[in-house]
C-alpha cells in the first residue's frame, strides 16, 4: 500500500529483514530449507492482489513438469513468480512432494546502485540456493555442454520423486523469447517418459499478479527429423502453449505461431 492507502500500479515485492536473516545463515551454512514454506512466507509479507486460475489442471498425486514464462521487471523478478507458483501448487496438493525448480547458474550485468555485481558471486549464491532447496542448477554458458547435460540428467531422475518446474526461456522480461537450444529435446524426452507437461503463464493486470495454469501439452516430434529441427519444433510447441495463456501483448517472437495455433483450433 502507498501512504495514500491506494495500491501501487506496480507492486514492489520484498521480504522484510527479519525473515531474511535465517535464510542468509542457512545459505552460508548450507542447511536445507523448504521452498514451499519460504514461498508462503514471501506471499504473506506481500499482500498484493493475486489471481490464480486453472489449478485443477495439476495431477492430484503424480509428478509432472511445470513450464513457466520468464516474467521479470524491477520489483517483481522471476523468483517472485516462482514463489507465487510454488505456494499455489502447495495449496492444491497438500502433503505432496514440493515443486523443485530448475534455474540458471549465473546472472550478468547486474548492479547494486552504481556497483557492478561480479558474476562469480552469483555463481556461488545460486549453487548455495540449489543446495539448500535441492534445486537443479543449469549451467548458462553455452560452452559448458557436459555440465548442462549432467544437470538435465539429474532433473530427469528427480522427477521420479517430485514435480519439476522450469522457465524454458531462462531469461527475459515477460514478452516471449526463444529458449536456449537443447531445451526442446529435453522436454520431448520428458514427454516420452509419460510425465505431464503443464504450461503456466504469469503476468500483471494493473497491480494484480495473474497465474494461469493450462492443459497439459501433447509434445511429440517426429524422431526422423534432424535433432536441431526436433529441438526447434519442441521449443515452439512449448512456448505456443504458454503463449495461449497470455494476453497478446506478451506473445513476443511467437506471436504468429500463437495466432496460427488459435486459428487452427477455431
Amino acid at each position: 500500500m502507498t501512504r495514500s492507502g491506494k495500491l501501487p500500479d506496480k507492486p514492489d515485492y520484498k521480504l522484510p529483514l527479519l525473515p531474511r536473516l535465517p535464510l542468509a545463515f542457512d545459505l552460508l551454512l548450507g542447511r536445507r530449507r523448504s521452498f514451499t514454506r519460504d514461498s508462503e512466507l514471501m506471499m504473506a509479507h506481500n499482500p498484493y492482489p493475486r489471481r490464480v486460475e486453472g489449478l485443477e489442471m495439476l495431477p492430484d498425486k503424480s509428478t509432472f513438469v511445470l513450464m513457466m514464462n520468464h516474467f521479470d521487471r524491477k520489483g517483481l523478478h522471476s523468483y517472485h513468480s516462482a514463489t507465487a507458483v510454488s505456494a499455489a501448487v502447495a495449496r492444491r496438493r497438500p502433503g505432496e512432494p514440493e515443486l523443485r525448480w530448475a534455474f540458471t547458474s549465473e546472472w550478468y550485468g547486474r548492479h547494486f546502485g552504481p556497483i557492478s555485481i561480479p558474476v562469480w558471486l552469483f555463481r556461488w549464491l545460486f549453487r548455495r540456493i540449489g543446495l539448500i532447496y535441492d534445486f537443479v542448477v543449469l549451467p548458462r554458458r553455452p560452452e559448458l555442454v557436459m555440465g548442462r547435460a549432467s544437470a538435465l540428467r539429474h532433473a530427469l531422475s528427480a522427477l521420479a520423486t517430485a514435480p519439476l518446474a522450469i522457465t524454458p526461456e531462462a531469461a527475459g522480461s515477460g514478452r516471449l523469447r526463444e529458449p536456449p537450444a537443447g531445451s526442446g529435446l529435453f522436454l520431448a524426452s520428458v514427454a516420452r517418459r509419460g510425465y505431464p507437461l503443464i504450461p503456466v503463464a504469469v503476468w500483471e493486470e494493473g497491480p494484480t499478479l495473474v497465474i494461469r495454469f493450462g492443459t497439459p501439452v501433447a509434445l511429440s516430434v517426429p524422431r526422423e527429423l534432424a535433432r536441431d529441427e526436433q529441438d526447434r519444433l519442441a521449443r515452439e510447441k512449448v512456448m505456443v502453449a504458454i503463449g495461449r495463456l497470455l494476453p497478446r501483448e506478451y506473445w513476443g517472437v511467437y506471436e504468429s505461431a500463437v495466432e496460427r495455433s488459435l486459428a487452427e483450433e477455431a
